[in-house]
């Protein structure tokens, strides 16, 4: 049996060790704010901070982020979590000026 799944557990540890590697190029600073810091040193273990900054999502988005990182292993306190949110989605929320989604295109008879 080990000869079966050792070979599945070494491949699957190897391609999540592969994925969280330190970033080797620095992102764009994050702005400054309370929770700057924090998630500073949270986010940027695994990857750099332009994974945060050419992001623009909603609230709700960028909770759902926060419960995959989670999984991947990050620990975002359930006492910060909202500060975590809060500065995320003010600091990169929906862009104003971006461009809204095309409309849907009907059928011409």
């Amino acid at each position: 049996m080990f000869e079966r799944v050792f070979p599945a557990v070494f491949l699957f540890t190897s391609i999540v060790l592969a994925s969280a590697q330190a970033p080797s190029v620095p992102g764009k600073p994050l702005p400054p704010g309370p929770m700057r810091a924090k998630i500073k040193a949270t986010c940027t273990q695994c990857h750099n901070t332009g994974r945060i900054t050419e992001q623009h999502l909603t609230r709700r988005q960028w909770s759902r982020e926060l419960e995959k990182m989670e999984g991947l292993g990050a620990v975002i306190p359930d006492s910060e979590r909202a500060a975590f949110l809060d500065y995320l989605s003010a600091n990169f929320g929906p862009q104003k000026d971006a461009p809204k989604d095309p409309p849907k295109a009907t059928a011409k008879n």
